[in-house]
């Protein structure tokens, strides 16, 4: 694969504004809660990444979408920069030192579990309306 500028430019404005829009998510949903109980921003924001990234890979591929540019930023960028496992993984790390293990477990399990449901309920809901 050839790296281009155009490439690394729509990833990295993707990856800003997915960046971006993480955090204010999160940090919305956070504030609603105490911190030290659950680190429902992160986990919101990675199960609406895992829904938006089977939604429109969906229909990225049901509408022919080959634009090399586009598909960089959506999906390296935007909601690369939207996804945080990298701080879900460090948000379950700090549970279980913490000696809080079933939260722990809980935000693992259920992320990756959730997360893989609307990966596969984004693609479905695409399979069967588009």
């Amino acid at each position: 694969m050839q790296i281009s500028l155009p490439a690394i430019f729509a990833i990295g404005f993707g990856g800003f504004l997915g960046a971006v829009y993480r955090y204010l998510l999160a940090n919305l949903l956070q504030n609603h809660f105490k911190p030290e109980q659950f680190p429902v921003g992160i986990f919101v924001v990675n199960v609406l990444g895992c829904f938006l990234i089977g939604l429109l890979a969906g229909i990225f591929e049901a509408r022919n979408l080959m634009n090399t540019e586009l598909r960089l930023f959506v999906f390296a960028g935007l909601l690369g920069g939207f996804t945080t496992f990298s701080t879900f993984i460090n948000d379950s790390f700090l549970l279980g030192k913490e000696g809080e293990f079933l939260a722990a477990l809980l935000n693992v399990g259920g992320q990756v579990l959730v997360g893989l449901l609307f990966v596969w309920l984004g693609y479905l809901l695409v399979r069967f309306f588009v």
